[in-house]
């Protein structure tokens, strides 16, 4: 079941936002459930974890919409996705903050909401993979969203996630083609990183949301910088 948040506080706009939603999932075969609110105080009063995607009006009365977006990025840090709707363009470096997955300008365009939606959910059906990692003494089935970066000493592999960290053996070339279609990088020989958890990167190194550096090898920076600028650029429409 897909789980969609719409908070607008025109309800012209809502009532719109959530025709052209029905329309664009009743075009494929999943389950959904579509909710309205009309204010950030509301959603936040009614907010659930199981939430999938939220439309996100900006310029709200009393709790703007940014403002809401940081009270929930507090309670459910990455599982939900949230869309900005906005006339401006003046709150895009903000998005950074909370994670906006894209930015749609008002007035919506069917077609625009249409291609950012079904690319969003593609990306949470691969968010909710998994990867199988096979060691020489046991087996992982480990979240693939939850991987921040991997590095191997030999062929003593940790896998770091943002709920621990798994300790096995294995080989970078298996793991790195298990994950091939996912958002990873092989920045150094030692290290494959997911460039959802990049942050920011300066001379040789990725220095990932919860503060951890990762090596990049000097031949693969400048590859790596187009990478994690192509990444930040996906998040903008």
């Amino acid at each position: 079941m897909l789980k969609i948040v719409v908070c607008e506080d025109e309800k012209e706009q809502r009532e719109l936002i959530k025709e052209y939603l029905k329309k664009i999932l009743d075009e494929t075969s999943l389950l959904y459930e579509i909710l309205t609110f009309n204010s950030g105080e509301e959603l936040l009063n009614n907010y659930s974890n199981d939430i999938d995607i939220l439309l996100l009006d900006i310029l709200m009365d009393k709790l703007s919409g940014m403002d809401t977006a940081r009270k929930i990025r507090e309670i459910d840090d990455k599982n939900v996705e949230i869309i900005f709707t906005t006339s401006l363009v003046d709150y895009i470096q903000e998005g950074y903050e909370v994670r906006a997955y894209r930015y749609l300008l008002k007035p919506l365009r069917y077609e625009d909401l249409k291609k950012h939606m079904i690319s969003c959910i593609n990306e949470i059906r691969e968010k909710n993979k998994y990867i199988l990692v096979d060691g020489k003494s046991e087996s992982l089935r480990i979240k693939v969203s939850d991987i921040t970066y991997i590095e191997i000493q030999k062929r003593d592999m940790t896998i770091h996630t943002i709920k621990g960290d798994y300790k096995l053996k294995s080989t970078m070339d298996k793991v790195e083609k298990d994950l091939d279609n996912h958002n990873f990088y092989r920045c150094h020989k030692s290290f494959l990183v997911n460039m959802e958890y990049v942050d920011n990167i300066k001379q040789y190194v990725a220095i990932l949301e919860n503060k951890d550096e990762v090596s990049i090898s000097r031949h693969r920076f400048k590859d790596f910088k187009v990478e994690f600028l192509r990444s930040m650029g996906d998040k903008l429409c």
